[in-house]
């Protein structure tokens, strides 16, 4: 299945703007749940990625068809559970590698080619420059969201905090 640019473009303001609302800086790990929610009640694929100091991870949501992001996580840290940017610390490059190959997971999407992560979270290691595919368990039958039994049925915005990034 292929998105044109302005399909694409539609969705991710809906997402951003409407669901998410602007209000600044947050801390993203809350968002992810929020962006999980709309992806699987909207039947839309989700890439999702996240990096903090020297490690990375990805994989690729396909709801229906393997685990959401709440099978792998439940539910959002308590606050202050999670270092903030500023705490943990984001390296540029991390970002770099970490993207590309979340750009890659699009492309094989939209065109078709290749295996997706769908049901495998993918770590990086930058410290011992180690990869692994590490297979995660099946879409979760009690899972709060994707399962045939949803109890979130609706979006939820979870108080975050902001990044406390300066730019």
């Amino acid at each position: 299945m292929a998105f044109t640019n302005e399909q694409l473009e539609r969705y991710s303001r809906h997402i951003i703007l409407k669901e998410i609302g602007v209000k600044g800086q947050k801390k993203l790990l809350n968002a992810k749940f929020l962006i999980n929610d709309a992806c699987v009640m909207e039947k839309k694929p989700l890439s999702h990625a996240g990096i903090i100091r020297f490690k990375g991870q990805l994989t690729t949501i396909l709801p229906g068809e393997g685990p959401c992001y709440r099978c792998i996580f439940q539910s959002p840290p308590p606050k202050d559970a999670v270092p903030t940017c500023k705490e943990a610390g984001v390296i540029g490059a991390m970002g770099g590698v970490i993207g590309s190959l979340q750009a890659m997971e699009a492309v094989k999407y939209i065109t078709g080619a290749g295996e997706l992560l769908s049901g495998y979270l993918l770590t990086y290691d930058a410290l011992k420059m180690e990869f692994r595919k590490i297979k995660l368990p099946p879409r979760g039958k009690g899972c709060a969201v994707c399962s045939d039994t949803p109890t979130i049925t609706k979006l939820i915005d979870y108080e975050q905090a902001a990044c406390e990034l300066k730019h």
